[in-house]
């Protein structure tokens, strides 16, 4: 990218070594959570930390900083080069008020903390990972201190992963959403929805081959570029983007339910959309990828759940399904519809359906809360955990893997990350809204799979921005709302109740 004011081009051209160590890092990321082998842990704990102080240590060159302080100053910056100095003013600043040693205490305790929790996971034993969580905290708790904040030592840390977001915005989201997504569930249990029926192709077994051939059918028909975009295993299904043109997925499979792989696949996908039709001209540069993470979930969720368990994208990969998984034969698509969409109060966030997941979302941003206002220890999260999930879902944990245990996000530092899946799921709402106006054929175009025009919609919308703008400005801009869950109710509502 070359821009317009010599200023900020130094900066680009200043910035290719941060951009090269945020590659190698994510290539490692991806590495760790696919095919690195068990024993490799502590080399690789020192490598990743290494390089993150590596690009820490270039950040903040003071010549670096220099020449991102004289751009502040200028008056006459395009949105893009404005957008260029806000990003890395941004970084520069949480960097420069978290020492060194913090740094590499977070980034080694999230690759042994992380290896502690899968084994605990396994073994649904809480104590087994307790401390490592304990100084997972306690670093956290260091770095919102460092940080600084208004109001709450959370919003410290919620905003390193959605700019500006606080907990007075997520009380009102949650504080509006919550009662509400209750007395839906409880609507729909009450009246016999044929959406809380289990399907008998819940406890059906698949071949773990034919499903893998069943994912990249259902990419091919999605239109991915496979010359810029993979896709691979792991536990728990990420997305891990290198540049603009080199993207990766992963999905999971279980053996049964071959609706989860399906979900993760198209879920993790849309992820990779976003990173994908971003403008070319953003690669190498601070602003490649996601304006944040709530906007890259609205992403993921609208094509995950609108499109992926709509009827009619139910019914145009009714034909791919029925071919590779045997049992799937004796399906209606109406059936297969149903079974896609079916609604249950669970313990598992992953596999929660779009009616009850902000449900799981809310538990665990009350836990987060709590957590940073000194309102709760490590040793009571278990319990709370799960008398609160009993008052919010109706089910209680009988295990440490059906509750506390069950995400890897704590483990790897990422509190303040899990209200960005909620924020995702509102906004991926209005995006409907906003586009079934827009483009008359939507639901025609999605049962002949032509998914050009959603595809376009979206990139002229809100991908092909990149970072340019913060999230909510790009909301403001791109759909003229924030985080509104009005949105997200109705469309629950008209879906599952028909009202």
């Amino acid at each position: 990218m070359k821009c317009e004011n010599h200023v900020v081009n130094q900066i680009l051209d200043a910035y290719k070594p941060m951009w090269s160590l945020n590659h190698a890092i994510s290539l490692m990321g991806w590495d760790f959570e696919t095919y690195m082998p068990r024993k490799g842990t502590e080399e690789r704990g020192i490598a990743d930390s290494q390089l993150h102080l590596l690009h820490k240590d270039l950040l903040l060159n003071k010549d670096f900083v220099g020449l991102v302080e004289s751009a502040k100053k200028l008056e006459s910056l395009s949105d893009l080069e404005k957008g260029i100095v806000r990003v890395l003013n941004r970084e520069i600043t949480k960097q420069t008020k978290i020492p060194k040693e913090l740094t590499e205490a977070e980034s080694l305790e999230s690759i042994r903390g992380n290896m502690v929790w899968r084994e605990a996971r396994e073994k649904s034993d809480f104590m087994m990972y307790a401390s490592h969580l304990k100084n997972m905290i306690e670093i956290k708790k260091q770095i919102a201190e460092k940080i600084g904040y208004e109001k709450h030592p959370y919003d410290a840390l919620l905003d390193l992963f959605e700019e500006e977001l606080t907990v007075d915005d997520l009380d009102k989201v949650f504080g509006a959403l919550t009662p509400r997504i209750q007395k839906i569930l409880k609507k729909l249990v009450d009246l016999g929805s044929p959406f809380c029926k289990e399907s008998k192709l819940e406890k059906s077994k698949y071949d773990i081959q034919r499903v893998e051939e069943l994912n990249h059918d259902v990419l091919a028909l999605l239109q991915y570029d496979m010359k810029r975009f993979r896709m691979d295993v792991s536990t728990h299904p990420f997305t891990e983007t290198m540049g603009l043109n080199d993207v990766r997925i992963t999905t999971r499979y279980e053996g049964t339910d071959f609706k989860k792989s399906i979900s993760s696949t198209i879920h993790e996908a849309g992820h990779a959309l976003y990173d994908l039709q971003c403008d070319q001209s953003l690669s190498i540069t601070p602003l490649e990828g996601g304006s944040s993470l709530a906007l890259h979930e609205s992403q993921s969720r609208f094509w995950e759940n609108i499109v992926g368990r709509s009827l009619p994208f139910v019914q145009l990969i009714a034909p791919l399904i029925r071919k590779q998984v045997s049992l799937a034969n004796q399906a209606t698509d109406d059936e297969l519809y149903v079974y896609f969409n079916n609604v249950k109060a669970d313990y598992i966030r992953v596999d929660a359906d779009e009616v009850t997941y902000n449900l799981h979302i809310a538990l665990r941003y009350e836990i987060e809360k709590k957590i940073f206002a000194d309102e709760l220890s490590v040793s009571e999260i278990p319990e709370f955990w799960n008398n609160r999930m009993e008052q919010l879902l109706g089910v209680r944990p009988t295990k440490d893997s059906q509750g506390v245990l069950q995400d890897t996000h704590w483990s790897s530092g990422l509190f303040g990350y899990f209200p960005t899946y909620t924020l995702g799921n509102l906004v991926s709402a209005i995006i409907a809204s906003k586009m079934r106006k827009d483009l008359e054929d939507y639901e025609e175009d999605i049962k002949r799979g032509n998914f050009k025009p959603i595809r376009d919609w979206l990139r002229l919308k809100i991908h092909q921005y990149g970072s340019v703008y913060a999230p909510k400005i790009l909301l403001r801009n791109a759909l003229n709302e924030s985080y509104n869950p009005d949105y997200f109710v109705t469309y629950i509502e008209t879906k599952y109740l028909g009202s």
